[in-house]
């Protein structure tokens, strides 16, 4: 099955785009999502839609659209970008090149040479293709009245575990996890949600407290008023 490629044109007008898809309509790997010659819309266009390949022309203004390459590059690194212009030199094709355009394109285009820059591309796309992430599991272990030896065996449930895990203690107003483990939390779930508007890996990790190397914890709020901030969906 031939791999279909996804692609956005920024042209230096109306015929050049014409000329452009019809370039593109002899390759059936080509699939024109969007195109036209404003700079900034295109730009918005290549970031939303995130295509295989971007043809920027080089055209009238080539310091725009070298501009915009380096924009495009940074903004999007899973695009590959094709330079292409007509009489073009050797200084302007190497400028592109610089910017990070990944190949580069004679207009009017050629099949031939189109055909060579999608065998490339299609070989990029393909090293592109994210393994699926793999997905933990959630345990919870509650009880209906405490007294029960919920964190005695939601402790041991969590450090008899072979894969990474983070113990969280939602008995928010009178956690005890940490006496279990031996630990002393600095922060607490109190802070993740505090700052769940800014949360990534490497923020989630400052906030749990590691016990042992596969094993973290996330404690219950130290101050038992901060438990009234936090919500149920905070938790989902």
């Amino acid at each position: 099955m031939t791999q279909s490629l996804t692609l956005v044109v920024l042209s230096s007008g109306l015929t050049s785009f014409k000329e452009i898809r019809a370039a593109l309509s002899t390759d059936s790997r080509a699939q024109l999502l969007a195109g036209g010659n404003d700079a900034e819309q295109v730009q918005e266009e290549i970031v939303r839609l995130k295509p295989n390949a971007a043809i920027i022309t080089l055209g009238a203004n080539p310091e725009q659209a070298i501009k915009l390459i380096e924009k495009l590059v940074t903004q999007c690194p899973k695009t590959a970008i094709i330079s292409a212009a007509q009489g073009a030199s050797g200084e302007l094709i190497l400028q592109s090149l610089r910017a990070g355009a990944r190949e580069f394109l004679n207009l009017p285009i050629k099949p031939t040479e189109l055909k060579t820059v999608f065998d490339r591309i299609s070989e990029l796309a393909v090293s592109h293709v994210e393994a699926p992430k793999k997905r933990g599991r959630t345990v919870a272990v509650f009880s209906s009245k405490g007294g029960c030896g919920t964190s005695f065996i939601a402790t041991n449930l969590a450090a008899a575990m072979s894969s990474r895990t983070i113990l969280v203690d939602l008995n928010l107003q009178a956690g005890d996890l940490p006496l279990y483990l031996g630990v002393d939390p600095k922060y607490s779930i109190a802070e993740i949600v505090e700052n769940r508007s800014r949360l990534d890996d490497a923020l989630i990790a400052s906030f749990v407290t590691q016990c042992t190397p596969q094993l973290s914890l996330l404690a219950a709020p130290k101050q038992a008023d901060s438990a009234d901030e936090i919500e149920p969906e905070h938790v989902y």
